[in-house]
């Protein structure tokens, strides 16, 4: 393929309500998406949507580097842009991501076409402020479908203590809990969540220290072996020396894989695979992504993955990218074989920058105030 377009565009997508972290709300997705076209109709579309505290990609700089990169693209073939992608990905995987998977799409790669049909189970993320919210909360993800579910912590370690104790009680064991610190904790605020908390019906406790402190890490990991809480990495994970560091320290149980990370579906699946051979668990999906991302990550999944599915990032977004929107029913994505298209409106409505790359034309386009 040889590539006769690039477009980038700067999204600002209002959430339907703000995500608790422990590292601030997020009312709104920073998305970078991309389109790439070739001379003989091929067309396909990545993301990169940056989160502060989780990637140290801005997306001021992040949009920036996507618009060098298109710049430079026309003319250029696809084992030519795969090699710079791939460079690229040292530095910025999320940005470098968001180009390599537009060029997967666009050439047709295989496990991007499903089964119509085809179901992929994802988690429900269960919040609340009281009993009565969560106990409502649960009885509605549950009436969804959702067969898991996700508690956030990482804030102080008394109240999440007892929130997750009263998260437990309401869910009587009747669904698997996922806890998710997000490096909320200091090493000993890990060790003493860890003490305290009842393991029964805990699936996993996700990422309690900072993304780099191995050293904390290994703290909770000792702290965990007492209780039989399995731990998962997340944040610390973002290639396969990671994976074969948390497997050489015995770091953890689970690890979890995000598409924007690994800059490209097959270095995607490759990273799956190896933490099975290492002998741990997978566990993918992105909570903070768009329809076209999740798809993707959905689509992964259906062949790779078998267990509940954490690509639920576009259920927060207020609108969707797709002229298609993504199915979610009965606690599940449902795929279809339908060819995917962006929605021109939703583009223009949440657009704060784009740049379009020809071969005959080169120029860029910002709007000079919020759509």
């Amino acid at each position: 393929m040889r590539i006769e377009r690039a477009d980038v565009h700067r999204l600002e997508i209002p959430l339907e309500r703000p995500y608790r972290l422990a590292f601030g709300p997020v009312t709104h997705y920073d998305t970078v998406v991309v389109t790439l076209a070739g001379g003989d109709g091929e067309i396909g579309y990545g993301e990169a949507t940056l989160l502060t505290g989780y990637t140290g990609e801005t997306i001021d700089a992040g949009y920036a580097l996507a618009s060098d990169i298109a710049r430079q693209l026309p003319g250029v073939d696809s084992a030519a842009a795969c090699a710079r992608f791939t460079s690229i990905g040292e530095e910025a995987p999320f940005i470098a991501t968001a180009f390599r998977t537009a060029l997967d799409m666009a050439l047709g790669h295989p496990l991007l076409s499903p089964a119509a049909g085809t179901r992929v189970p994802i988690l429900g993320l269960l919040q609340g402020g009281d009993r009565a919210e969560l106990r409502d909360n649960f009885a509605r993800l549950l009436a969804d479908g959702y067969r898991t579910v996700k508690v956030k912590v990482g804030f102080d370690v008394a109240t999440d203590i007892a929130a997750l104790a009263t998260i437990q009680s309401i869910i009587g064991g009747r669904v698997p809990i996922r806890v998710d610190a997000n490096q909320g904790y200091s090493g000993a605020e890990a060790i003493a969540f860890i003490a305290a908390v009842d393991p029964a019906g805990i699936e996993l406790f996700e990422q309690p220290c900072a993304a780099g402190d191995w050293d904390a890490h290994r703290s909770a990991v000792n702290a965990a072996a007492k209780t039989g809480l399995p731990l998962m990495l997340d944040e610390s994970i973002y290639g396969l020396v990671d994976i074969e560091r948390a497997a050489r320290e015995e770091a953890c149980r689970f690890i979890k894989v995000k598409l924007m990370k690994f800059v490209g579906i097959d270095a995607l699946v490759a990273a799956i695979e190896r933490i099975r051979v290492l002998g741990m668990t997978p566990v993918l999906g992105n909570g903070v992504a768009c329809d076209l991302s999740c798809w993707m990550e959905a689509c992964v999944a259906a062949r790779q993955i078998d267990n509940a599915g954490e690509m639920n990032g576009f259920l927060k977004a207020r609108r969707m990218l797709f002229t298609s929107p993504l199915v979610f029913d009965d606690g599940a994505i449902v795929l279809d074989a339908a060819p995917r298209a962006l929605d021109a409106q939703a583009l223009a409505r949440y657009a704060r920058a784009t740049g379009t790359f020809h071969i005959e034309r080169i120029g860029c386009h910002a709007p000079s105030s919020p759509a």
